[in-house]
């Protein structure tokens, strides 16, 4: 992810869970003149492959690009 003020690279300094599909991520901009520090999140929002050994409790929506999506 770029600095949204510089546009210089920035790197995830920490991060923590906050679900099972949710993480949120402390990132520094690499740029010393501007020293931005901002947090963002990541989440999974959608399956392409599913798992080989599906967790029942986890529900992710099969993507429509999926080869495995179902066809209407």
């Amino acid at each position: 992810m770029k600095c949204p003020h510089c546009r210089n690279k920035t790197f995830i300094r920490s991060s923590e869970e906050i679900s099972n599909l949710t993480r949120k991520q402390y990132y520094q901009c690499s740029n010393i003149f501007c020293g931005h520090t901002f947090t963002a999140m990541q989440s999974i929002s959608e399956t392409i492959v599913p798992s080989a050994i599906p967790d029942p409790k986890v529900n992710i929506p099969i993507s429509p690009y999926s080869r495995h999506a179902k066809k209407a």
